[in-house]
């Protein structure tokens, strides 16, 4: 106990230090170590309260304006200071470049939709001179003399009315805005359509000399005048010059266009000054992250330090294969597998994986792997998989045992969360004879309530933070630590980590295993049979769409989105989402 009631006190000392504005003794990275092994140790109540009161005192008097840089967790997503990377360091440079690549991508999809409206133009003059600045730049990287011009309205060699060549078009645009020596390729090309947007054609000389021979051969008037037509025939027609300034406005256009795309670019100036504890497996110290953070919708990670990972509830697992690295995502048997190439163009280096929680972005840097998922904080009820979990939390909420402790501790992390002081008179254990009277129908609403409420603001913090509250909450309520780390383990897994769901196939039946594992169905129009538990559950339509479920010697129960009937030694977990039913049976405490 002396052990930590001096590092406790180490971590108050050192926080007056930074309140007082004084760096602290170690510095900054020794004070986020420290806060981080004591969030996640194993103290007394007493170390606990001061620990907390502490580190609020912390985190509320270092913000940025008031003198002093927040210090974040490692598990937080976006540490304030930076560790100091040289730029020449190959996991700046491919930090710096994985930030491109990612942006790159979403730049794809903003083209695209800036493609459309381009298309509907009269003319479509914008896309013309799109073609011919694309085609010049092109033109000067290969060291091709002679500009094109821009082309005709109708001309068959472009076809700038087919929507796949102005989907390639945009994608052009993308990609030649990536690399700073395309953009300014770009940038000259389209200065050059604006100055001069019919440029002298290279054998225009050779066109005059064979025009003014054919004139002086001695052949008949008809003759002759074939002849000149057929030679100005083999060469581009003279332009209407009523055209260009048509043409300068559209340039002058695309420029602004360009300039509004590439606003929202990294800055390279950042190049070599990486953040804090934001790569796993990292090669540089102060930028290794211990764990993945569940609330990022990013992860880098340093493949060649490490072989695996679990992030947003999917299991990642890579080796390397000759020079490139083959990416498993999922269970196997079930993995989505792709192979990064670190050879190829930047603009190539982008993978696009399906998972049960969506599309997962993959970007590649040597052995740097950027990947991307969105929506880092799922909404309620955002598929079967994400109801599934929040069943498991709900259920958790509704166990009675240690007169319902875990019900009592979900309020106590709902009073520390909104900021307001705990109430442990009013939550002790004689506060739960009220749920001892209480119908099934209104505590698994209050259940349902407060998973709700909770993940959502749990959803704001570092896991070893949210934690570290419910383990706070714990000790005022004079319960154990284990309840509020397996409090906030099903917790957690209902904010970030929806549960995998095996495929549900059409049936009116569905036998449900004892070992708490899912099993699905599609539901059709008549009534759905379940066997859990040893009982027989019948699930029939309402006239609104809902579900009633009607247990033997039980009340009916609805079933909207996600149900959990407690039985006795039992809990059945029954979810919905349209057509899709899930449900499982797990041990319960009577």
């Amino acid at each position: 106990m002396t052990y930590w009631a001096e590092l406790v006190e180490l971590y108050e000392y050192r926080v007056a230090d930074v309140l007082a504005g004084r760096m602290p003794r170690g510095g900054r990275r020794s004070l986020s170590e420290l806060r981080d092994t004591l969030l996640h140790a194993p103290l007394e109540p007493t170390l606990y309260r001061r620990l907390v009161e502490s580190d609020r005192q912390y985190r509320a008097g270092a913000l940025p304006g008031r003198g002093e840089r927040t210090t974040a967790a490692a598990a937080g997503p976006v540490p304030a200071w930076t560790a100091p990377a040289s730029a020449d360091s190959p996991e700046a440079r491919a930090w710096e470049e994985l930030r491109c690549l990612a942006w790159h991508a979403g730049l794809r999809e903003r083209v695209q939709e800036r493609m459309r409206p381009l298309r509907a133009e009269p003319g479509r003059l914008s896309l013309r001179v799109l073609y011919a600045a694309l085609e010049n730049a092109e033109r000067d990287a290969r060291g091709e003399a002679g500009p094109l011009a821009v082309p005709a309205e109708n001309d068959p060699l472009v076809a700038l009315h087919d929507a796949e060549v102005v989907r390639q078009l945009g994608r052009g645009l993308a990609d030649v805005l990536l690399t700073e020596e395309g953009r300014a390729r770009l940038g000259a090309a389209l200065w050059s359509v604006h100055d001069a947007p019919f440029p002298r054609h290279p054998d225009e000389d050779v066109l005059g000399a064979r025009v003014r021979a054919a004139e002086s051969e001695p052949l008949a008037p008809e003759a002759r005048g074939a002849l000149v037509r057929a030679l100005r025939a083999s060469y581009p027609p003279t332009r209407d010059p009523r055209e260009r300034p048509a043409i300068r406005e559209a340039a002058r256009h695309l420029q602004a266009l360009v300039a509004e795309l590439l606003s929202a670019a990294p800055v390279p100036a950042s190049l070599g000054v990486m953040p804090a504890h934001s790569v796993l497996y990292a090669a540089h110290g102060p930028a290794a992250l211990s764990t993945p953070d569940d609330r990022a919708g990013e992860l880098v990670i340093h493949l060649a330090g490490g072989q695996q990972a679990r992030w947003r509830g999917l299991t990642l697992r890579w080796h390397a294969v000759g020079p490139s690295w083959q990416l498993q995502v999922g269970e196997p048997g079930e993995a989505q597998v792709a192979l990064l190439h670190p050879h190829l163009p930047p603009a190539e280096r982008a993978w696009t994986l399906p998972t049960p929680q969506g599309p997962l972005s993959a970007f590649l840097s040597g052995a740097y792997l950027r990947l991307h998922l969105p929506h880092a904080a799922p909404a309620p009820g955002e598929g079967p998989g994400h109801l599934a979990a929040r069943a498991r939390a709900v259920a958790r909420l509704l166990d009675p045992a240690a007169s319902h402790a875990q019900l009592r501790l979900a309020r106590a992390a709902a009073q520390h969360l909104r900021g307001a002081e705990v109430d442990a008179a009013a939550l002790g254990p004689a506060s739960a004879e009220r749920y001892a009277g209480a119908s099934p129908e209104t505590l698994h609403t209050l259940a349902r309530k407060g998973v709700d409420a909770l993940t959502a603001r749990l959803s704001r913090l570092p896991a070893a933070e949210a934690e570290a509250a419910l383990r706070a909450c714990a000790a005022r309520l004079g319960l154990p630590d284990e309840q509020a780390r397996s409090l906030h383990a099903v917790l957690h897994a209902a904010t970030f980590t929806p549960e995998g769901l095996p495929a549900p196939h059409p049936s009116t039946r569905l036998n449900v295993p004892d070992g708490g594992q899912f099993v699905s169905l599609r539901l059709g129009d008549g009534p759905v049979t379940l066997h859990a538990a040893g009982r027989a559950l019948t699930l029939h339509r309402e006239d609104g769409g809902d579900l009633s479920v009607l247990l033997p010697d039980q009340p009916p129960a609805l079933l909207r989105d996600l149900l959990v009937l407690t039985l006795p030694g039992a809990q059945v977990l029954v979810v919905r989402e349209g057509s899709w039913l899930a449900a499982a049976v797990q041990p319960a405490t009577i």
